[in-house]
């Protein structure tokens, strides 16, 4: 297996770093310090990133997209991430939403789907579970506001005239406020559909989607949406519902634990490159700091870590490949523990760097403290897994 880029993905590569130079560097700082969660969303810079074709990259060809596959995703989510981890986590998700949908949705839905998305570039994908108990997380330890109360809404899905009414609540769904789309499922018992499941692909254009109930605030990834959704009697078409097979959604889940982790990857490489522009700066002891062993020792342990994390994710993106080449479901293991290793080494990366720049390292003015908030949100934004490691389990 050789994992050296190609011409193709070099290309996208150079692309999406022009892109995170230009576009995203230069703005990421002021959409750090916004203090207000609900304007923070840079819609006009992922606009211009969708007008390049980031947005629609995972879109097959015949469908308007970049035809991209897992591998080259990956390649250009760790560039997106290099300019900051939240913008590319947004269009993690558009990816990987917009790839299940094309192995769950059946063709003329997708095809239906596509040429609305692709025409649209100021569309985001999200996915949300709607579930009977609010998980414990989702309850914040002081006495519930007006807003936490949309809790109480059951989670439902029953026939209304020639369509459905939706119910229900969805905590910490990211892109919740600005997605257009929004992919759908409940958990066993709350309906009828198969194994007590069912889904639907909810089109939130003109206010016909979800109320926006909370928009949480993040310590890190301040440029992505994490939003609390009320399903309030919602009324969608039968056209809406999507199959609900467990394979189809079992090869949905190397995405969601490759591309995301590409994110991560580019945040880590650009920690790792600002720590050791400083110890190459950094005199102390009559010498550049990079030239005391400890700091050495550090920086190689980040490189030993960016070098084992990518390839490791590279190899599960290429077997998650050949298996959709091949119509098999992939080895699901291998994405879960591929995403747990590159997410665990990104954030141990991440705060080694910063420690290299000493108690600098941890003010604000310096650049490091954001890459560990980052990566330390990252860590906690894996609840989009949880529904679809249960579809999947029965195949692991």
């Amino acid at each position: 297996m050789d994992f050296a880029p190609e011409e193709t993905h070099l290309a996208l590569q150079r692309m999406a770093n022009d892109f995170a130079r230009q576009e995203i560097l230069p703005a990421v700082e002021d959409i750090d310090r916004q203090k207000d969660p609900a304007v923070r969303f840079p819609a006009a810079l992922l606009e211009k990133g969708s007008r390049l074709g980031l947005r629609t990259l995972a879109l097959p060809e015949e469908r308007g997209g970049g035809g991209a596959d897992l591998l080259t995703l990956c390649f250009v989510g760790e560039e997106i991430g290099w300019g900051d981890l939240g913008v590319a986590s947004t269009f993690a998700q558009d990816w990987c939403v917009s790839r299940s949908l094309g192995g769950i949705c059946e063709d003329a839905q997708f095809a239906g789907f596509s040429s609305q998305f692709t025409a649209d570039h100021a569309a985001h994908l999200t996915r949300a579970e709607l579930s009977a108990n609010p998980p414990a997380e989702s309850w914040m330890p002081y006495p519930p506001d007006a807003e936490e109360a949309d809790e109480d809404i059951p989670a439902s899905s029953a026939r209304d005239g020639d369509g459905w009414a939706l119910g229900g609540f969805a905590s910490h769904v990211m892109n919740g406020a600005a997605a257009r789309w929004i992919l759908v499922s409940f958990d066993p018992g709350i309906s009828d559909g198969e194994d007590g499941r069912r889904a639907f692909l909810v089109d939130a254009a003109g206010g016909g989607g979800p109320r926006a109930a909370r928009h949480h605030d993040p310590m890190g990834m301040r440029a992505c949406q994490d939003v609390a959704l009320a399903f309030e009697d919602l009324k969608v078409s039968d056209s809406s519902e999507i199959p609900c097979d467990s394979g189809a959604w079992a090869k949905a889940v190397p995405a969601f634990c490759a591309l995301p982790a590409s994110a991560a990857l580019g945040c880590a490489r650009r920690a790792n490159e600002h720590a050791t522009g400083h110890a190459r700066e950094r005199v102390q002891g009559g010498k550049p700091i990079i030239e005391h062993q400890t700091v050495g020792f550090m920086l190689a342990e980040n490189l030993m870590e960016l070098t084992a994390a990518r390839r490791a994710l590279q190899a599960a993106a290429w077997a998650a490949d050949r298996a959709a080449t091949g119509g098999e479901v992939p080895d699901l293991r291998e994405s879960y523990l591929t995403r747990v290793l590159v997410s665990e080494a990104c954030e141990r990366i991440a705060r080694r760097s910063m420690e290299v720049w000493g108690g600098a390292g941890y003010m604000t003015e310096a650049p490091m403290e954001r890459f560990v908030r980052d990566m330390t949100s990252f860590m906690h934004s894996g609840e989009m897994m949880n529904s679809l490691r249960a579809r999947a389990m029965p195949l692991i």
